[in-house]
């Protein structure tokens, strides 16, 4: 007996320690809780804004989040590395912060849980990367929004490696990227890159939403094989749709593609899979097959869709790679913008489709019938069928059936509806286009802008106020600048030298300032602050105008640090820097503000060699931050650089 309560007294201490929970409120605490907690411990940080943080998240079996859901922003240069396997991150915002050429969030680890989750408003290589190695990674209920910069990388990023990663990314939302779409890289989600096409990624993208992402023409990216893309929403789109790219085998059903563009293209690839989603008030292109020399398109199914008053269906004649093998079966064609079908190729096999408007093209002997389907708009303003529709029972059978990747789960007997109705088993009892006919549930998607990214969105848990620039440098001539601001309260500006105005005194929510800087007649060097406040929020920009000659600016070290050569062709090396080996962090900003390269680097003797031969002449400012035991950069000094 007193062997078994010992027993009992030792499991329940041992259950104790391996789930004690550490509150942080700084960089510092948390590395020192990360180095103290083991597996199934949780670090707690607590409610507040905090900038420059970097967590490297290197155990397993953390857990990593915030005392209330939103309740924790982090901006600046901050980030977070996830090493260790068995990690939940949930609950943080990431908003307005400046970190060049590094990503938000990088997984490395396998099996880490993304969670709740908010980051808009940053200007970044990548909102959040999965890397190659990494396996079974969810991103669940996030919110991707808005990237100020616009260069040519992706928001969310899922490399492949050589066996599948079996990711999944679930009730996300990806909203407001600028851009005017053709090819400008910022896709909301790219699986894979073109050298991995050949690769299975099999990564799940279901129940997500898409808006106004502009800025590319990609909205999904597929680069690597076997994904499966169900149940998401796509919605004013003006200039952006779903593209299946290098990789084959894409299975796309159950979405809802609605209003400007956001169809699908299927640029590349074969074995693709298009069926039971719905179209509707699209005014490009519904589903674009492209001919495309590099990789021409074969077996493409397109089943059991339905498209209403969109545009054409574009078969890709027109070129010398048109599809081959392409099968459309069991599709409804109704009321089209203008007309429903382009370039056909003639050699497509069509089975049990119905349409009614102006098809287009010479209609095909059989498999294309003239009838009207018979469907109406329900209460919540989608279309389905009546119950005395053509569409029911009238499928056909025969065409080729949809594969079951190993290890996936998903409806490839058509067993479903679009809107997870049953079928039925026989498919010629099945009805033509995405629904079957139901008179208890109405056809709409299965989410929208509210029920999709973090719980919190809506609800302002946490102020914050944050611009992305920290410093300005000015010539002696003066400038006009522009500042993005990023807030959710209203905010106000002042300025503490009168030679540096603002174009607005107060603002609410994002904005956009315009600083007018005045020449400098003083024939010296001279700085000042702009700060923009809003409750107990604030930032301050901290303006500097050159006097004309070479000038270190804002020094914030001894005069001990050389930097050689300066003006530059190439390369500089900074000596007499603090002894020791440790990283730094070395930025580049341009006279705008904008950081244009932001990356680590190890200190090594005391000194640092940098290879600028891809800056374009001009004057930059060259900021180091050198890393404290906390994992906070802070600044030690700022330099003006002229690349000749």
């Amino acid at each position: 007996m007193k062997f078994f309560a010992s027993f009992i007294l030792l499991f329940f201490s041992v259950l104790i320690t391996a789930q004690t929970r550490y509150d942080v409120s700084s960089g510092a605490a948390f590395f020192d809780a990360h180095q103290q907690a083991s597996a199934g411990d949780t670090i707690q940080w607590e409610e507040g804004t905090y900038r420059d943080v970097r967590m490297d998240i290197d155990k397993d079996g953390l857990i990593v989040t915030a005392a209330s859901n939103g309740g924790v922003l982090f901006t600046g240069v901050s980030r977070v590395i996830i090493n260790g396997n068995d990690i939940t991150f949930s609950g943080f915002q990431y908003i307005g912060g400046t970190i060049g050429t590094l990503d938000i969030i990088g997984v490395f680890g396998d099996d880490v849980l993304i969670s709740q989750v908010n980051i808009q408003n940053y200007t970044c290589h990548k909102y959040l990367r999965v890397y190659a190695n990494a396996r079974r990674t969810t991103i669940r209920y996030c919110n991707f929004e808005n990237r100020l910069n616009m260069i040519d990388q992706n928001i969310l990023s899922i490399l492949v490696g050589s066996e599948p990663g079996f990711h999944k990314i679930q009730f996300c939302s990806f909203k407001n990227f600028a851009g005017i779409g053709q090819d400008q890289g910022v896709e909301p989600i790219r699986i894979g890159v073109s050298t991995q096409g050949n690769l299975d990624s099999r990564t799940l993208v279901e129940y997500c939403y898409f808006t106004a992402c502009n800025g590319d023409g990609e909205i999904i990216s597929h680069k690597a094989r076997q994904n499966v893309y169900r149940y998401n929403t796509f919605e004013n789109n003006p200039v952006s749709e779903l593209v299946l790219r290098h990789g084959d085998e894409g299975i796309v059903y159950g979405n809802f593609f609605l209003n400007n563009m956001g169809g699908i293209r299927v640029r590349e690839g074969s074995n693709h899979f298009i069926y039971n989603n719905y179209f509707e008030g699209l005014d490009r292109r519904t589903i674009f097959l492209q001919n495309e020399s590099s990789d021409p398109l074969s077996d493409i199914h397109i089943y059991h869709n339905t498209v209403v008053d969109s545009e054409e269906i574009i078969l890709g004649s027109s070129g010398s790679n048109p599809p081959s093998n392409v099968t459309i079966a069991n599709n409804v064609f109704t009321e089209p913008k203008s007309q429903l079908f382009d370039q056909e190729t003639g050699d497509e096999t069509w089975m049990g489709n119905l349409y009614f408007g102006n098809l287009g093209i010479d209609a095909p002997s059989t498999g294309l019938s003239n009838t009207n389907p018979g469907i109406f708009e329900n209460m919540e303003g989608f279309f389905q069928p009546a119950s005395d529709s053509p569409v029911i029972n009238a499928s056909s059978s025969g065409y080729p059936a949809v594969p079951l990747y190993p290890g996936m789960d998903y409806d490839h007997e058509i067993l479903l509806d679009l809107m997870q109705e049953s079928r039925p088993v026989s498919v010629a009892d099945r009805a033509v286009g995405a629904s079957e006919f139901s008179a208890t549930v109405s056809v709409q998607p299965h989410v929208n802008e509210m029920n999709t990214g973090p719980s919190y969105l809506f609800d302002n848990v946490v102020d914050y106020v944050t611009a992305n620039v920290s410093q300005l440098f000015i010539n002696e001539e003066g400038a006009e600048r522009s500042v993005i601001v990023s807030s959710n309260i209203d905010w106000t500006v002042m300025s503490s030298v009168d030679w540096i105005s603002a174009s607005l005194l107060s603002g609410s929510g994002d904005g956009q300032l315009s600083l007018t800087i005045d020449p400098n007649q003083i024939n010296i060097e001279r700085s000042g602050t702009i700060t923009i406040s809003g409750g107990t929020q604030s930032v301050t920009i901290t303006v500097s105008q050159d006097a004309g000659d070479m000038v270190n600016v804002l020094e914030e070290t001894t005069d001990k640090m050389v930097l050689f050569p300066n003006p530059t062709d190439g390369s500089i090396q900074l000596s007499n820097l603090p002894s020791g080996t440790y990283p730094a962090l070395v930025e580049i900003v341009d006279l705008t503000g904008k950081s244009i390269f932001l990356q680590e680097h190890q200190i090594d003797n005391s000194e640092l060699v940098l290879n600028l031969a891809k800056l374009i002449p001009g004057t930059y400012l060259l900021n180091l931050k050198f890393k404290d035991q906390s994992g906070t950069f802070s600044t030690v000094l700022t330099r003006k650089i002229i690349r000749n």
